[in-house]
């Protein structure tokens, strides 16, 4: 749980082009296009020594929701969900990806693909909470 507003969260989690700020510098993220809107909008995520794939919104939910659908190396959705409870926020990042490249299909036999995302993942987590702390306070 978070002690920010559903509104800061969101404010951060749609910023990309300041995702460089709290994403683990071993991923690089290129913004591609932005739309006003934010649906539509695309970046580029660049693990460091892998290959790129691309993440468009494909859907938003204000302060709640955020789906990204991921083409490249990888096809399927990731979805940013924020639930916010008495002044405090839940932030979840739901993943459903298959690769669509057959070396990374290789490799995700040979390696443990779910548990280097997790990881990963983590540091998101905590970046997105240091620049929450950096830009709101607390």
């Amino acid at each position: 749980m978070l002690s920010y507003s559903a509104q800061q969260i969101w404010d951060i989690i749609i910023d990309f082009n300041n995702y460089s700020e709290w994403w683990p510098s071993a991923v690089k993220t290129k913004v591609l296009k932005i739309s006003d809107v934010i649906k539509g909008s695309q970046i580029e995520v660049r693990p460091y020594g892998g290959m790129g794939f691309i993440c468009e919104v494909v859907k938003v939910e204000p302060n709640a929701k955020l789906v990204m659908e991921y083409s490249g190396i990888y096809k399927g959705l990731g979805v940013w969900i924020i639930s916010e409870n008495n002044g405090h926020c839940n932030v979840v990042y739901e993943i459903d990806l298959d690769p669509n490249h057959l070396l990374i299909w290789i490799l995700s036999h040979l390696l443990p693909v779910d548990k280097i995302h997790y990881n990963l993942m983590e540091n998101v987590f905590l970046g997105l909470e240091q620049k929450l702390k950096t830009k709101f306070g607390h």
